[in-house]
């Protein structure tokens, strides 16, 4: 896929200049980036890197919290059963983890409960609400759904079942009639923070109740290394707020790893834990239970203690994990094959009648990453439709479903993902108003594949001292990406295939100075580069069997 190269608007030459003489000579690249991004001092820096201490922001501030607050407080003083419902994802099955371990740490009485994806399907769910009646709990904390359960929720308070939502999905026309509706999204909500994951939110409620019950709320900060599992999992934006919560819980994984995360990271360096081995190790295996078995499995391993049973549990976790890449790998065959069916299709909408329900998100990103699409992918379930959909940068998916309600039974997500179902008549009006919802919302200027570029750069300034610069700057994540650096007119020298030709390995070198670099290019292994190559690359360490090695990982590639 050739990509266009986009590059970053220039910063004020000056402003560059004055913060280069701060940081120094061989920080040049660096300072083109910072001033880009609004840090134009070495003091302003210094404000910035560790981000919002959580001591100082106050979650009184979102909608509805006091009386959340209250009733969850007078729910310990009458010693009422409390039930955590999540949904069975990673913010979810993390939502209802660190929620168990704050409740049973300040002395509430708890249940949890993670339905059962094939049977109960996405959100809060009648068999959820029945099981809650049934087994005598008075308040049921909906985290990370609920926001548009309106019918149950009101069903439910009828039948003496409080509830009290702490979703980030983006609500309704109207909110849910629940006994409280936590939801930084909500229009009246003044919260600045409005993009917590649904963990995030249920983590603000948990400090406010302490506050409210005379407890303290700094007791709860070592679970911030939880939160941050779900920020990064579930692709919010690394800024402001989160951004801090996943330095703090970054910095307590590489100090004093939770046991179960550590098992998850068995094969990660102690002590080098970055974002991205949150992203692509331990979110997936979490990730797994859910869609292969049941997301109760996740629960029962984020909060477990016991080393012999956390071994079982990671061993049985990493086998689901295994079958989930099996069985991903058939579906996406599948999935492409049918998406290269649909190329007069702006938006693809793809069916198979007996995928795996549990790999269709990912899946669906797969597919957004072969063809540059927003896509659904939809498998049926006793007698309906159902799947998950991602978006392609710059388009709102939600708003593009949003339009095309009228042939939906249920819809909910973020900008860049979403879920549904419809009944399977309804599949061919919902493709075309789907369709022409993408056309009326994807500008024709950003419908090209693109990379992005922050800056160009020289391999000479690619070095060891900017690298751990970098390091002191991180967490990176969505909105507030790692550097990417362009390099124009390189050579690639010892080139090598790895991984039975999947990857390449090269030595960059610039054949004006002399410069050189060791690259990697993760799924580049299909091109034979000769002459000289433009790079898009990120500056990284690979750290090996001890060894610790300055790297560029190649983005992009354009002989």
């Amino acid at each position: 896929m050739i990509k266009q190269w986009t590059h970053a608007p220039e910063g004020s030459a000056q402003a560059v200049a004055a913060l280069t003489e701060e940081l120094g000579a061989p920080y040049a690249a660096l300072s083109r980036v910072l001033v880009q991004r609004g840090l134009h001092s070495l003091a302003e820096i210094k404000d910035w890197i560790p981000g919002i201490p959580i001591s100082q922001v106050d979650p009184f501030q979102i909608a509805d919290m006091p009386q959340a607050a209250a009733r969850l407080a007078h729910a310990r003083v009458q010693k009422e059963t409390v039930m955590l419902f999540g949904d069975y994802d990673v913010d979810g099955t993390t939502a209802v983890s660190v929620g168990k371990l704050a409740l049973e740490r300040g002395g509430w009485s708890l249940v949890t409960y993670i339905p059962d994806r094939y049977k109960e399907g996405y959100g809060l769910s009648e068999a959820g609400v029945q099981h809650a009646l049934d087994t005598g709990v008075k308040l049921l904390i909906a985290l990370d759904c609920g926001i548009k359960s309106n019918e149950l929720i009101a069903s439910a308070q009828q039948r003496g079942l409080d509830i009290i939502v702490a979703d980030h999905h983006t609500p309704g026309a109207t909110l849910p009639p629940a006994a409280a509706v936590l939801d930084p999204k909500r229009k009246d909500c003044p919260f600045p923070h409005k993009e917590l994951s649904g963990c995030g939110v249920g983590y603000m409620l948990w400090r406010a109740s302490y506050q409210k019950a005379g407890l303290d709320p700094s007791d709860l900060d070592d679970l911030m290394d939880l939160v941050a599992v779900s920020i990064g999992a579930d692709m919010v934006p690394l800024v402001g707020l989160n951004r801090a919560i996943v330095r703090a819980g970054l910095a307590s994984i590489n100090a004093h790893p939770r046991p179960s995360l550590a098992a998850l990271l068995s094969a990660r360096p102690a002590g080098h834990i970055t974002l991205q081995d949150v992203v692509f190790a331990i979110g997936p295996r979490i990730n797994a239970a859910g869609r292969m078995h049941h997301g109760h499995l996740a629960v029962d391993l984020l909060t477990q203690g016991h080393p012999e049973i956390l071994q079982q549990l990671s061993q049985d976790i990493e086998a689901h994990n295994l079958q989930r890449r099996s069985t991903e790998q058939g579906v996406s065959l599948a999935a492409q094959a049918q998406a290269a069916l649909q190329s007069d299709q702006l938006g693809l909408v793809l069916l198979g009648t007996d995928w795996h329900k549990g790999v269709l998100g990912i899946v669906a990103q797969r597919t957004v990453e072969t063809f540059y699409k927003p896509t659904i992918v939809l498998t049926e379930h006793e007698g309906k439709l159902s799947g998950s959909a991602r978006s392609v940068p710059g388009l709102d998916l939600y708003d593009c479903l949003d339009a095309a309600s009228e042939h939906l039974i249920q819809f909910g997500g973020h900008r860049a993902a979403a879920g549904m179902t419809l009944a399977p008549e309804k599949l061919a009006d919902f493709r075309k108003a789907f369709n022409a919802a993408v056309e009326q919302r994807w500008p024709l200027d950003q419908r090209e594949p693109n990379q992005w570029i922050d800056s160009p750069a020289e391999i000479h300034e690619l070095h060891e001292g900017l690298a751990h610069l970098l390091e002191r700057l991180e967490p990176f994540g969505m909105e507030n990406e790692a550097p990417i650096w362009g390099l124009k007119g390189v050579e690639l020298e010892h080139v090598r295939k790895l991984s039975e030709g999947k990857h390449l390995r090269a030595m960059a070198r610039d054949p004006k100075t002399g410069a050189q670099i060791p690259v990697i290019g993760f799924g580049w292994g299909h091109v034979d580069p000769r002459g000289p190559v433009n790079l898009a690359i990120v500056l990284e360490w690979n750290i090996f069997r001890g060894n610790k090695e300055l790297q560029a990982r190649i983005l992009d590639l354009q002989s």
